[in-house]
């Protein structure tokens, strides 16, 4: 089985501290993937740039062509907090796994892919690329995730999200002189939480719903015209999520009717299905981690979302979640950001890397594997 190169190890490290000290926002990625695509390149594999018309997506295979192992990376940040998700040790994690697994490619039965994801946080680049038959192809997905619970884990399971922008449309007028003549869109916002509040006591325990007033009005003296929220909803399965959302809708109109106002609600996050963990591909990642001396916890849910979810869904995917600190810390966070850029992270982002290598080269050698995946 192949191994990183102590050149190799150094070059993703370097290339992790590039990435984390030029965050870059959804589909504005281009400084990361100059630096993934150089490294790849010296490394002498071609990388085609631009793949599924997402300017900042990327592909580089190794094997023969047609069917592949398919290892994602991401590269995104988050706006204030930069690498507050780590995504720079997503990158490394799996560019080495691709170097990993390059070391034997000659012996593949079916292709080993590195694909680089951009806007995982906000947009669903992995949406885009699904959209655009990138993983049609595809006979298994592998990734990685750094932990900010402090803990290795596989088979984990994450949320399905929807996020609604709901507009409330009412009538101005002046708030002291005339208020009779108004209809108060803000208030409309207020009913909607407040009919959100009760909802979630009949929710279950792994759901959620969550919000922003991104609009309440201009000034105090003046009825709002206009009033607009942004919510979040999540569950564990899709029914249960698609169920919440036409509850949300009744609600939502609810609101405005109690307050003589108009609605409109609108997609603000494209839909980021539930997660869901293949089993044979689990057995395989604990496998390796095992013959490292790790031992992986399965099952773990994550109450956040993402849109390897959306791939998950439609091919057999797993993914290796490895520590970033020995205690738990928040994820989106400061702290969060400069767990990602410390030894501990680069460490374990390295074991994971051979993790994933090793377990591509397994799933594209091994037909009878490959067939009780896609079972």
């Amino acid at each position: 089985m192949g191994v990183l190169t102590t050149s190799q190890t150094s070059a993703l490290r370097a290339l992790s501290h590039e990435i984390h000290s030029h965050p870059e926002l959804a589909y504005q990625e281009r400084h990361a993937l100059a630096a993934i695509g150089g490294l790849i390149e010296r490394e002498g594999h071609r990388v085609e740039r631009g793949i599924g018309k997402l300017e900042t997506a990327f592909r580089t295979h190794i094997g023969p062509p047609g069917p592949s192992v398919a290892l994602l990376a991401e590269y995104d940040a988050l706006p204030e907090v930069g690498h507050g998700c780590g995504h720079n040790l997503i990158a490394i994690s799996n560019v080495g796994a691709f170097l990993v697994a390059a070391a034997v490619a000659s012996r593949l039965e079916v292709g080993i892919e590195l694909i680089g994801t951009p806007a995982e946080e906000n947009g669903g680049g992995k949406i885009d690329l699904l959209d655009a038959g990138v993983f049609k192809k595809t006979v298994a997905v592998l990734s990685s995730h750094p932990a900010a619970q402090g803990s290795w884990g596989v088979g984990g399971t994450c949320l399905g999200v929807v996020e609604k922008l709901v507009t409330y449309r009412g009538v101005a007028s002046h708030a002291a002189s005339s208020p009779e003549k108004g209809r108060n869109a803000l208030n409309a916002v207020i009913r909607l939480f407040t009919g959100i509040d009760g909802w979630r006591q009949q929710l279950d325990g792994d759901s959620r719903v969550h919000g922003i007033i991104s609009d309440g009005g201009k000034a105090a003296n003046v009825i709002p015209a206009r009033a607009e929220a942004i919510i979040g909803l999540r569950a564990r399965e899709k029914p249960t999520l698609d169920a919440m959302v036409d509850r949300f809708v009744e609600i939502a109109e609810g609101a405005a009717l109690l307050t003589g106002t108009k609605v409109e609600i609108t997609e603000y996050l494209r839909y980021y299905e539930p997660v869901t963990a293949n089993a044979e591909l689990s057995d395989v990642l604990a496998a390796e981690l095992a013959r490292l001396g790790i031992d992986a916890p399965r099952g773990q849910l994550t109450t956040a979302s993402t849109d390897l979810g959306n791939v998950s869904q439609r091919v057999p995917t797993d993914a290796v979640r490895f520590p970033v600190t020995h205690t738990p810390i928040a994820g989106h966070s400061d702290a969060m950001r400069e767990a990602s850029i410390a030894d501990l992270g680069h460490k374990n982002a390295l074991i994971t890397a051979e993790v994933l290598g090793a377990a591509a080269v397994r799933v594209a050698t091994d037909r009878a594997l490959r067939e009780r995946i896609s079972a």
